[in-house]
């Protein structure tokens, strides 16, 4: 092995990204008190530069700069150079990133931010090329010492913007269903009618607005906002930014079309698509809703799964050519000439069905594969029946997959993420609800296994990452929320009375830890090491940590049968009112738990020998807010004074207010369909 002629202090970390980084001539730490007080002894700028694994402008920069002896010997010589892998550390992440956008009012990765020695920050960009960057660090390492006072004044200004960057007054009156009727047409106002999710580029799935789009359209009588969420679907899963051959969300569209993806897959992405599209089935039963569940679940099976359980955090967009350089996609895409060596008999067909032609061609000779049509479709247009094509399809796929496979293979983030862990098990459960696929419902509990093995202790305390044996790093909101969600769905899916009791385990821990003594919201980090402690609200491309713990809250209400827990979640909402109302797009989540309060579902209670069994037939019906449990017999406070005599009954409750017992699965049926309309 050839020797490397630099290694910094990164090269005993863990993650994969600061690994990448450790033989940079840059003399990087990771994030740690220890050398935040080197900062200060020294009186050396800190230089705060974030990204993760799979980000193809984090590579760019690296190769540009951070390789680079001119350049390192600049930042070695003016700073203490801190890498931080964002997904290992959200908090700090989430800090900086909000003072990048009160500097320039944009962000994205790579975050590179300059701080004076106790960690406020002064100046942030994202990718700088070389030049650029010295330009830079000259200016600034300059201005350090000629006029510090004009640093310290500007990080002045930015802390005080920082402690106010997610807060305002709260309003008196309650979120109301005009309110959600309003920030539903404004966000669908901002539509894609061409190509499904919002206008414009680049194009990110964004599945809680989507969720928003289903449920809103729903209860809202919107049924331009509950079309445009199918169509959505339909043209994601048809678009490059799904994998064709194998399955696999891509995280974003660099195009309006879903064609050219970024080729990173993360987990978080398919985690919440396969909830989205199984959800999706139930009301409306699309046959490429079911496949591309399956055809997801199978890449995580093979690509992302630990063999302890554990699923990895994410694939690389790069992988390695034939000339040893990494390229963005290569791994994916394809040429014409490759397509006609493995199809001779059936190329036209075969160039057809996955656009290797105008339509899916992107550069350098390279396409990226699309469909442009769906199944029903390509087999009327080219007069073939459709269990042909799927057939063909089958075989097609299997042809292409060994040919691809012979490819370098893209660059895996192994680190396990506690949350990502919990969203992808919630996703996992949903599809065996759909479908009742045994190996969905295995899965997702031999990963609830993990998530308890590696990050639950005995008390109820989360840790966030697990890699080769250690479990690192206190959990954040983020992650508690996720895994308290993750009970209560297993809760709803197995009825195992442990998940509903580790559930309100954590939430106590939580509301112990992170929660406001001030307000009803919840701080992002348990402990205040940062320059500032900041609350997580806005929805991005995952839901905020705050709105999925008030939904959790309203959840855990339902089921432990306790009203404060409810109005603890009525006054997060009210607490958000004036951000929901001005960016309903930002914040399309909380306005779904809103829904949750004003349009709440039932509390199906089935208690009888074959209860847990009997529920499952009603599970697959498409409801809105609806808490499920079921039981032979139980001591939780939703079966208080519930009996059955032998045969399975069912109680439809709201508020712990139930109607009389039914015995008729068809009448609990037409009463579910109904609530969604009433």
């Amino acid at each position: 092995m050839e020797a490397k002629p630099h290694t910094n202090a990164l090269i005993d970390e863990l993650s994969a990204y600061l690994l990448q980084h450790a033989h940079n001539p840059v003399n990087w730490f990771p994030w740690s008190q220890r050398y935040l007080d080197q900062a200060q002894e020294e009186g050396k700028l800190l230089l705060i530069s974030i990204g993760y694994a799979s980000c193809h402008w984090c590579h760019v920069m690296e190769h540009e700069c951070f390789e680079d002896e001119e350049v390192a010997s600049l930042m070695n010589a003016n700073y203490i150079n801190i890498k931080v892998d964002r997904e290992e550390r959200p908090d700090v992440d989430q800090v900086y990133m909000n003072a990048l956008q009160l500097i320039s009012g944009q962000g994205g990765w790579p975050l590179n931010m300059i701080a004076l020695p106790d960690g406020r920050p002064i100046w942030g960009g994202t990718y700088f090329p070389k030049e650029r960057w010295m330009q830079v660090l000259t200016q600034i390492s300059t201005l350090a010492k000629e006029k510090p006072e004009e640093l310290i004044q500007y990080a002045d200004n930015l802390e005080k913007g920082l402690a106010n960057f997610e807060v305002s007054e709260p309003l008196k009156d309650a979120l109301n269903l005009d309110d959600i009727i309003s920030s539903l047409d404004q966000v669908v106002s901002k539509k894609d009618p061409q190509n499904g999710g919002l206008i414009g580029a680049p194009k990110f799935m964004m599945p809680t607005l989507l969720r928003f789009f289903q449920q809103g359209g729903i209860l809202c009588s919107n049924n331009d906002a509950l079309d445009h969420f199918h169509f959505s679907l339909e043209q994601m899963a048809l678009g490059g930014i799904f994998d064709a051959a194998h399955g696999g969300f891509s995280r974003y569209a660099v195009d309006a079309e879903w064609h050219i993806p970024h080729f990173e897959k993360m987990g978080y992405d398919n985690g919440q698509l396969i909830s989205l599209y199984a959800q999706a089935f139930r009301e409306k039963p699309l046959a490429l809703y079911r496949e591309t569940v399956d055809k997801t679940i199978s890449f995580l099976t093979t690509e992302l799964s630990s063999p302890e359980g554990g699923f990895y955090a994410a694939l690389d967009a790069d992988s390695l050519t034939q000339n040893n350089k990494l390229v963005e996609g290569a791994f994916y895409v394809w040429t014409l000439k490759e397509i006609e060596q493995l199809f001779p008999d059936e190329y036209p067909l075969v160039a057809a069905f996955y656009s290797i032609n105008d339509d899916g061609y992107w550069e350098d000779g390279n396409y990226v594969m699309r469909r442009m049509q769906t199944d029903e479709a390509f087999a009327k247009l080219h007069d073939l029946e459709l269990s042909e094509l799927k057939a063909k399809v089958i075989r097609w796929n299997k042809v292409l997959l060994k040919e691809r496979n012979k490819r370098a293979r893209p660059r895996l983030d192994d680190k396990i993420i506690c949350s990502w862990n919990a969203i992808l098990s919630s996703g996992l459960l949903d599809a065996y609800r759909s479908f009742g696929t045994l190996s969905y419902k295995d899965l997702a509990l031999k990963n609830i296994d993990f998530i308890e093995t590696n990050f639950v202790d005995s008390a109820g305390n989360l840790k966030r990452i697990s890699k080769k044996g250690v479990n690192k790093i206190d959990a954040f909101l983020e992650d508690y929320a996720a895994v308290i969600k993750l009970y209560i769905d297993a809760y709803e899916t197995v009825f195992d009375e442990h998940y509903i009791l580790q559930a309100e385990k954590i939430m106590n821990v939580c509301l112990r830890l992170f929660k406001d003594k001030n307000g009803p919201l919840f701080y992002f980090s348990s402990s205040s090491e940062l320059v500032v402690r900041t609350k997580e609200t806005s929805d991005n491309v995952i839901p905020s940590s705050n709105a999925v713990m008030a939904e959790n809250l309203i959840r855990l209400s339902n089921h432990l049968v306790k009203p404060e827990l409810k109005t603890h979640a009525e006054a997060m909402v009210l607490a958000c009112k004036s951000e929901i109302m001005s960016y309903p797009r930002s914040y399309s989540y909380w306005l779904a738990v809103g829904l949750r309060l004003i349009r709440p579902g039932y509390e199906v209670v089935a208690i009888g020998p074959d209860a847990k069994h009997d529920i499952k037939e009603l599970q697959q019906l498409y409801t809105v807010n609806c808490s499920w449990a079921a039981a032979e017999t139980s001591t939780l406070p939703l079966f208080a004074n519930r009996s059955s005599n032998g045969k399975t009954k069912y109680y439809l409750c709201r508020n712990n207010q139930c109607g009389i017992p039914l015995e008729s699965i068809d009448e609990v049926q037409i009463k579910l369909q109904a609530a969604l309309k009433s």
